[in-house]
């Protein structure tokens, strides 16, 4: 198992605020704080607006690399001064790892909890309505750089500064930057469904692919 640490560089939680041109409420405005005990459902004091594509205990935590700023900022060098921290909806950023390092089910301890790997961040309207540029979606996912989810395995307090560290991985394991390129190319071809059953050790079961 290969040895990977990083560091919590950012914790950020939210309330609802209204977004788009129908006030739609959405928890993607966090503000950091400097720490935020972690539950099977999530941070506390951070609310999660919408259940169908955001939190419960396949989604409790959310965390986006500070280095996948970069790709955006690339990509779209006029926004860079959007593109900071705590901005995309994370609930932490993170220095030290990326989507192609982490893998799905690895297990991590992060401050005092303990966590899962579940599945990466599947990024809606709202990412692009914040920045105001329709292009940050399909630029995360054709990346691969959306971030990931985690199931809480043991409850416990996050603070900024805290160590990430891998505790354990999967046999046969896939990165999360992987599970994107098999759902992209789902998308793109017309072969049956069966021929995606991936059965991937740690998804949670809508994202695979069968």
């Amino acid at each position: 198992m290969d040895s990977i640490q990083g560091i919590v560089s950012g914790v950020y939680i939210g309330q609802p605020s209204p977004i788009g041109p129908e006030d739609a409420p959405s928890g993607i405005y966090k503000s950091a704080v400097p720490e935020a005990l972690l539950t099977r459902m999530g941070l506390e004091g951070d609310v999660q607006v919408d259940r169908r594509v955001h939190g419960g205990p396949e989604k409790a935590l959310y965390q986006f690399p500070e280095e996948n700023y970069s790709v955006l900022k690339q990509a779209l060098a006029h926004l860079d001064p959007k593109f900071i921290p705590g901005s995309i909806g994370e609930n932490i950023s993170s220095i030290g790892m990326d989507d192609q390092q982490i893998h799905i089910g690895d297990i991590l301890q992060i401050g005092d909890a303990i966590v899962q790997v579940s599945q990466p961040r599947r990024p809606c309207w709202k990412v692009n309505h914040k920045y105001g540029n329709g292009h940050i979606a399909p630029i995360l996912m054709s990346q691969a750089v959306s971030g990931w989810y985690y199931r809480v395995v043991e409850e416990g307090l996050i603070r900024q500064g805290d160590r990430i560290d891998l505790i354990d991985r999967l046999e046969d394991s896939v990165p999360v930057a992987e599970i994107w390129k098999i759902f992209l190319e789902k998308l793109k071809s017309r072969m049956p469904p069966e021929a995606f059953n991936t059965d991937i050790p740690g998804l949670s079961s809508e994202w695979q692919f069968n």
